[in-house]
């Protein structure tokens, strides 16, 4: 009998500990922190409610200083769709991280560039998307929505620099080429993000 309300209390205790690391982590995400502080406060989210997906986040390479990056994965994907990494594609993904915070002389900066340069495996991919659903998860709907939509406009502008680059070099104005591949692997990362998470 005891050791069953010891087992109670310590329950009660441990859901009170993850409300509140949620909480932190939805503060984090509501005041559109800078991609490292959000890094942050997922990977200590991570270390209590997901050690699977923070082994997989070490696996793939990724560290604290390198998290941010991580968060611009998808980016990175899009503009590896086509099978190279044009140079407005390059230079968009760049500008995006700039505006979202990653300092252009930071380990998370250097590591796009690797990405850019040289193309992740999927695992990487797959975890990145994985670590945004489960970022997203306790967000309340409408806002979860919201930032889904955000990164999906930004993994848009990736698709379509290639396609602006093209018009400009061939005198069309508003030429919109996404190509086949960048829709699937947009219409890929927006179906794993929007995908209902099982509960269990």
């Amino acid at each position: 009998m005891q050791d069953r309300i010891f087992g109670d209390r310590e329950k009660a205790m441990e859901e009170v500990y993850f409300r509140k690391e949620d909480a932190k982590l939805v503060e984090k995400l509501r005041q559109m922190a800078h991609l490292d502080e959000i890094a942050l406060a997922l990977g200590e989210q991570l270390q209590v409610d997901d050690p699977d997906l923070l082994m997989r986040v070490r696996d793939a390479g990724v560290s604290l200083d390198t998290a941010p990056a991580l968060f611009l994965a998808p980016l990175v994907q899009v503009a590896w769709a086509g099978g190279k990494v044009g140079k407005a594609e390059h230079r968009c993904v760049l500008s995006i991280a700039r505006n979202r915070g990653i300092d252009p002389v930071s380990p998370a900066h250097a590591q796009l560039e690797a990405w850019l340069k040289e193309r992740p495996s999927d695992a990487l991919f797959d975890t990145a998307v994985d670590v945004l659903k489960h970022g997203f998860s306790v967000l309340p709907p409408d806002e979860r929505d919201q930032r889904i939509k955000h990164l999906l406009e930004a993994c848009q502008e990736v698709a379509e620099a290639s396609g602006s680059s093209l018009g400009w070099i061939l005198g069309i104005v508003d030429l919109n080429t996404v190509s086949q591949s960048e829709a699937a692997t947009l219409d890929l990362i927006s179906s794993k993000l929007r995908k209902p998470t099982p509960t269990g």
